[in-house]
């Protein structure tokens, strides 16, 4: 059993297309998943990756300075755990 957290945006979009396409939330998930695990165990080609499309920021944002510098850095979960200890994802 697998429990997910999502915006209110991203849950109300999944139940729009649940609805059209005669689905259930899990089915979606589920097949979702499996094809990113699959696409994920796909033999890399050696190119480097795309650019962030940072289209939505303005020119001057001081976001665009660190966006995609955490790379490879600590995963939120780490980060979290970190600040707020062990048990920062129960309910």
């Amino acid at each position: 059993m697998l429990s997910v957290r999502l915006s209110e945006t991203v849950e109300r979009d999944l139940k729009q297309f649940c609805a059209v396409r005669k689905m259930t939330k899990s089915q979606v998930v589920q097949e979702a998943l499996a094809e990113y695990m699959v696409a994920a165990q796909a033999p890399s080609d050696g190119k480097a990756a795309p650019e962030p499309d940072l289209s939505f920021l303005a020119p001057d944002d001081p976001i665009r300075q660190f966006i995609g510098i955490a790379k490879d850095g600590m995963s939120t979960d780490e980060l979290m755990r970190m600040t707020r200890g062990d048990d920062w994802n129960q309910p």
